[in-house]
């Protein structure tokens, strides 16, 4: 173990071998677009659906390797979208559910999505990739990652706001609901112009799906606040 612990710390910066088309199918923009982010810089093909039926409209042309499949969807949800692409037999993606509900991820269903594949919400980086470099059986590109400084220096003008707001920012997050985290970092905003700080390197993370790092922050302005 203390060895492991001295073996550097290394990112995920590409894969050999030719470039993998993945579909992210989600209603909620802020979510298809966070996935992106994360993934076109490694080099993957990233399309992306709002919709069940938008989803059954790009596969004959698209032809991913891996689908991400939210379940709250209107008009035509997760698992029926999934059975309809499992009915028409013309797609054979490894399909992974996205979710916020841990209830389901342990219950069987009838589209053969096994516990493994039910990524749950919030999203953290690191796992994602490890289960997209197991499914999709990736060499991947590394690099050293780079060394964090000793200490950060203290930010100007930092305020935190009550241990209220935080908790409810807290519970957005644990939910993985993005659009509530800026919904409720808007509402915080709102409040008092000394918040701005707090604000906008809390936006930074969500933009960079740091969602880790955010909740590194509302612990330390929890405990200031506390």
């Amino acid at each position: 173990a203390l060895a492991d612990a001295a073996l550097p710390q290394v990112t995920r910066i590409g894969y050999i071998g030719v470039r993998r088309r993945i579909l992210v199918v989600d209603n909620e923009r802020v979510d298809r677009e966070m996935l992106i982010n994360v993934l076109s810089p490694l080099g993957f093909l990233v399309g992306e659906a709002a919709s069940g039926a938008e989803c059954l409209a790009i596969l004959p042309h698209f032809q991913p390797q891996l689908i991400f499949m939210d379940l709250a969807m209107p008009d035509m949800d997760g698992w029926e979208t999934i059975r309809r692409i499992r009915e028409a037999g013309e797609c054979d993606a490894t399909i992974a559910i996205i979710s916020a509900n841990a209830f389901e991820k342990g219950q069987e269903n009838d589209v053969g999505i096994a516990p493994q594949d039910f990524i749950l919400k919030p999203l953290k980086v690191d796992e994602l990739l490890a289960w997209i470099g197991t499914r999709l059986e990736l060499e991947w590109v590394t690099a050293p990652s780079p060394v964090p400084p000793a200490k950060a220096a203290p930010l100007p003008n930092w305020v935190s706001p009550s241990a209220d707001e935080l908790q409810a920012l807290n519970s957005v997050l644990e939910l993985g609901y993005v659009r509530g985290i800026r919904e409720a970092l808007d509402r915080i905003e709102l409040l008092d112009p000394r918040y701005a700080e707090f604000v906008r390197l809390a936006r930074e993370q969500v933009s960079l799906f740091q969602l880790d790092a955010l909740r590194e922050i509302i612990r330390k302005g929890l405990k200031e606040a506390l």
